[in-house]
């Protein structure tokens, strides 16, 4: 299947539905107003194109879903075109790419390039750090929320538009998450 085909407008939908977590095609059709074909049929496309995953549920209760769809896992769909380079793809994500991807989808390019930098310097303390979240820019600088047990410095020195990015560790960090992991159960994670 082409690629373009995938990013109609109700596969889109259904893919930022899915976001949220497992659905059914009938909880699918009340949240975008469709029609169950319409989305049944744009949901075999996305589970052919390998985006999707369906699950069968025992349940037998009229009016229940036997079926749950969910995102299949880490993907990215990539267009480059840059002067003597244009290309397209879908890409497996490791953690490190959906931090960077989802810095590279911040507005200010100056930003971006400091958080960027930030993180190449932090990453090797990834497997103690909880969440991270970008807090926006406080007293001239770039501000990153982090909880865990990694021990961070308060500051990364840069070059460029902002000289450093401030890293504060905080119980429940707040902003655009960048990233959080999930090996610690919700019950038992720490508040």
């Amino acid at each position: 299947m082409e690629h373009e085909t995938l990013f109609t407008a109700t596969k889109w939908d259904i893919l930022k539905q899915l976001e949220h977590g497992p659905q059914s095609p009938l909880e699918l059709t009340k949240k975008l107003q469709s029609s169950l074909a319409n989305v049944s049929q744009q949901l075999r496309l996305l589970e052919m194109a390998g985006l999707v995953t369906s699950k069968r549920i025992s349940n037998r209760d009229k009016d229940k879903p036997r079926i749950l769809y969910t995102l299949t896992g880490n993907l990215s769909y990539l267009i480059a075109t840059t002067n003597n380079f244009v290309d397209k793809k879908i890409l497996s994500l490791s953690d490190r790419n959906k931090v960077i991807l989802k810095i590279w989808f911040l507005e200010d390019p100056a930003v971006r390039y400091a958080l960027e930098k930030t993180f190449w310097t932090i990453e090797q303390h990834l497997e103690k750090i909880e969440k991270i979240a970008y807090a926006g820019i406080k007293n001239g600088a770039p501000v990153l929320e982090f909880s865990g047990a990694a021990h961070l410095p308060a500051n990364v020195e840069l070059t460029g538009q902002f000289s450093n990015v401030k890293l504060v560790h905080s119980a429940t960090p707040s902003g655009y998450v960048l990233f959080e992991q999930y090996s610690v159960p919700r019950a038992e994670r720490r508040v």
